[in-house]
């Protein structure tokens, strides 16, 4: 596969994973109203917020480098695709299981997204 397609298919890995993140993020916060809605207190609709938060910046960030690695020049891609890899790492690491499918198959697609960048870069 040339570098212009590898470049493509990490872009479009990198939009699905910036997309699953917010959505998560938007799950979250509708999540959490309802169970303020419901009546569960205050203290679990603050810790749904800071979770849709977090994944929303986070989307925002992956996209941003998706975009990124896809402009001209191997140093980009280079830079996009470690850093995309690095962001999915830890990702797994810091959220476990417990974040939800939304949020593993997000890290997923990061991963899947750094690793074309990185051998589009090579």
């Amino acid at each position: 596969m040339t570098t212009e397609g590898n470049r493509r298919i990490g872009m479009v890995f990198g939009v699905i994973s910036a997309v699953l993140l917010v959505l998560d993020g938007i799950v979250s916060i509708v999540r959490g109203f309802l169970f303020l809605a419901l009546g569960y207190g205050f203290r679990l609709v603050r810790a749904e917020l800071g979770q849709s938060i977090l994944f929303i910046v986070l989307g925002l960030v992956v996209g941003f480098l998706a975009l990124y690695g896809r402009s001209r020049g191997e140093d980009r891609s280079l830079v996009s695709g470690v850093a995309l890899l690095v962001l999915a790492v830890v990702g797994w690491l810091v959220l476990g299981l417990g974040a939800g499918l939304l949020g593993i198959l997000a890290a997923l697609f990061a991963l899947l997204a750094g690793v074309f960048f990185l051998v589009a870069g090579r």
